[in-house]
C-alpha cells in the first residue's frame, strides 16, 4: 500500500499524473454527482447555456440573443452541446472536468516547491469548490479561473518556448469575464518584482515583458473584430455601456472587507494564507509561488467586489491563491520531528480530515434540492404526464431553466426574464417592450410560466412601481384573453396552458 501511494503520490514517474487525475476525477464525481439532476443551480448559467445553444442553431450572441457578458462564456457552451449535446447534464458534466483540471493544475504548481502538500492541496479545492453551492454552478467564475490557473502555471513554471501560452490563457480568461483583468494586472507587476534584478542590470528588458502580457489582449481583439464583421458590433457596444455605467452599488473598501464575513470558511482560509506569508517573511525566505498566491487573493478580492455587489460566484476565484498559500502552512512544520514521515503526514491529513469533511459536503449538496426546489423540473414532468407538447414556452417571469428540459431556445432576445418584468433592470439595459410583446403574439406561446404574482387573481394596481408596468399590463391582457390556470409551484410560480393544448 505504502509503496502504491509513493508512485501515485511523490514518484517521478509518468503514470503518476494519470493517476493523480483519475484520484481528483473520483473525488469530483462523489461531490458533485447529487447536483448533476438539478436543473438550475445558477440563474446566469442557463443563459449562458442558452445562448451557446443558440448559436450552434444560427442564432448569433448580442443580436438574436442577449446578456451582458463578454462573448468568450458563450463559446464555451457552445463547444459543450456541440460536444455533449444541449442538456443541462452537459454542463454538469463539462463543470466537473473544469473543476478537476483546475485542481490537477494546482497539483502541478505545487509538487515542486510543497510536494508532500501538492496532492492535499488540490483534494482541499475540489472540496472547498463543491462546499459553495455557486461552485457547482457552470458559471464565469469558474471557466475563467481554470484558465488563469493554467497561464499561472506557464507563466512561472513552464518551459521557456511554451512561456507565450501564459498571456494566451489570460487573453481568454478576460474574454469570459473582464474581472481577470485585475489579476493580470497582478501578476505583471510581481513578474517585475521577481525579475527586478535582471531589470536593473538591463533597464530596456521592462519593454520585453510589457510585450508579453500585451499578447493577452490579442483574443480579445479578434474576438471583437469578428463582432463587428458578424454585424453585431451596436449591440455588443450597448452591452458594454451597461456594464460601465453606474449601475454598482457605491460601498466603501471597509465594506467590501466585511463582505467577507458572509463567507467564513473564506474567510479563515485567506487568514491562515496571511498568516503563512507573515510567519515566511520573518524567516527571509518566501517561496514565489507563495508571493504569487498573496497578489493573487488580493487581486480577486478587488476584482470579486469592484462592482459593490457580493454574489457568491464573485469570490470562488478566490479560492485557488487561498488553497495554495494555505498549503504552505504545514510546511513549516520542523524538519527534525517530520522529516521520516512527511510524505505520510499528508495521507493523514488528506483522509482524517478532508475525507470526512469531503463526506458533510456531500450531503450539503444532496440537500441541495430541498432547499431550492427544483421548480422547472417539476412542470417539466407534469407537462410531460399529460402528454402534450406546449412548445414553443415562454418564462414571463421566473425560472428559464424549464427552457433547457422543453429543448428549446427562448422566443425572446433578452434572455433573463428578471431583465424585462423589473424597471430598473429594462430601464438600465434598453429593454424593448415592443418587441418583446410582438414575440409573444407571433409565437403564441403554449406555455407561459409567471412567479411572483397571479394573473387571474390579482389586478395590475395592487403591484408596486418595481415592475416594468407597461409589460405587465400586456401580459394581464393576453394570458387573461386566450389562456387558462395549470398549476402553482413554490414559490409563488403560476402556469398557464393556451387554451385547447389540455381537453377540459
Amino acid at each position: 500500500m505504502k509503496k502504491l501511494l509513493n508512485i501515485v503520490l511523490f514518484s517521478s514517474l509518468p503514470i503518476r499524473k494519470g493517476l493523480v487525475f483519475i484520484l481528483f476525477l473520483l473525488l469530483a464525481l462523489f461531490l458533485r454527482y447529487p447536483s448533476f439532476g438539478y436543473t438550475a443551480i445558477d440563474w446566469d448559467e442557463i443563459t449562458y447555456s442558452l445562448i451557446g445553444e443558440g448559436w450552434l442553431q444560427g442564432k448569433l450572441p448580442f443580436r438574436d440573443l442577449w446578456d451582458i457578458k463578454p462573448i468568450g462564456i458563450y463559446l464555451i457552451y457552445a463547444i459543450i452541446h456541440g460536444i455533449f449535446g444541449f442538456s443541462v447534464f452537459a454542463i454538469r458534466v463539462s463543470t466537473l472536468l473544469v473543476v478537476v483540471f483546475s485542481a490537477f493544475v494546482i497539483w502541478l504548481l505545487l509538487r515542486r516547491v510543497n510536494r508532500s502538500f501538492a496532492f492535499t492541496a488540490g483534494f482541499g479545492f475540489l472540496i472547498l469548490f463543491s462546499y459553495f453551492l455557486n461552485g457547482l454552478s457552470g458559471n464565469t467564475e469558474l471557466f475563467y479561473l481554470c484558465l488563469e490557473t493554467i497561464g499561472v502555471w506557464f507563466l512561472f513554471y513552464g518551459k521557456k518556448q511554451y512561456r507565450i501560452l501564459s498571456p494566451l490563457a489570460f487573453g481568454f480568461a478576460f474574454i469570459i469575464k473582464y474581472n481577470t483583468a485585475f489579476d493580470i494586472v497582478g501578476f505583471y507587476f510581481l513578474h517585475l518584482y521577481l525579475n527586478r534584478r535582471k531589470i536593473l542590470k538591463n533597464p530596456t528588458s521592462i519593454f520585453s515583458y510589457g510585450i508579453l502580457y500585451s499578447i493577452a489582449i490579442l483574443p480579445f481583439i479578434l474576438s471583437t473584430i469578428w463582432i463587428f464583421y458578424a454585424g453585431l458590433g451596436d449591440s455588443f457596444l450597448e452591452t458594454h455601456k451597461i456594464l460601465f455605467s453606474n449601475y454598482a452599488k457605491k460601498v466603501t473598501f471597509i465594506e467590501k472587507i466585511f463582505s467577507l464575513q458572509t463567507y467564513p470558511l473564506l474567510a479563515v482560509l485567506l487568514l491562515f494564507q496571511l498568516i503563512t506569508f507573515l510567519l515566511y517573511s520573518a524567516k527571509r525566505k518566501v517561496p514565489k509561488i507563495l508571493i504569487l498566491s498573496l497578489i493573487w487573493s488580493m487581486t480577486a478580492f478587488l476584482a470579486a467586489t469592484w462592482t459593490g455587489y457580493f454574489f457568491e460566484h464573485y469570490y470562488l476565484p478566490m479560492i485557488v491563491p487561498a488553497v495554495i498559500g494555505s498549503s504552505f502552512l504545514f510546511r513549516l512544520a520542523k524538519r527534525k520531528f517530520f522529516s521520516k514521515y512527511k510524505q505520510e503526514l499528508t495521507i493523514v491529513i488528506a483522509f482524517l480530515i478532508l475525507i470526512p469533511f469531503a463526506v458533510l459536503v456531500r450531503k450539503r449538496v444532496i440537500k441541495l434540492s430541498k432547499v431550492y426546489p427544483d421548480i422547472a423540473k417539476e412542470i417539466y414532468v407534469d407537462i410531460e404526464e399529460k402528454k402534450v407538447d406546449p412548445r414553443p414556452v415562454f418564462v414571463a417571469k421566473g425560472t428559464h431553466g424549464i427552457y433547457s428540459l422543453f429543448k428549446q431556445i427562448p422566443i425572446n432576445r433578452v434572455i433573463q426574464p428578471g431583465n424585462f418584468t423589473d424597471q430598473t433592470n429594462a430601464k438600465a439595459m434598453f429593454i424593448d417592450n415592443e418587441e418583446i410583446k410582438q414575440k409573444v403574439i407571433q409565437h403564441k406561446p403554449g406555455l407561459i410560466l409567471f412567479c411572483d404574482l397571479d394573473v387571474f387573481q390579482n389586478p395590475v394596481s395592487s403591484y408596486d412601481s418595481s415592475w416594468n408596468r407597461d409589460l405587465l399590463i400586456f401580459y394581464y391582457d393576453y394570458i387573461r384573453k386566450d389562456y387558462r390556470y395549470f398549476k402553482t409551484y413554490f414559490p409563488n410560480c403560476h402556469v398557464y396552458l393556451k387554451i385547447g393544448i389540455l381537453s377540459p
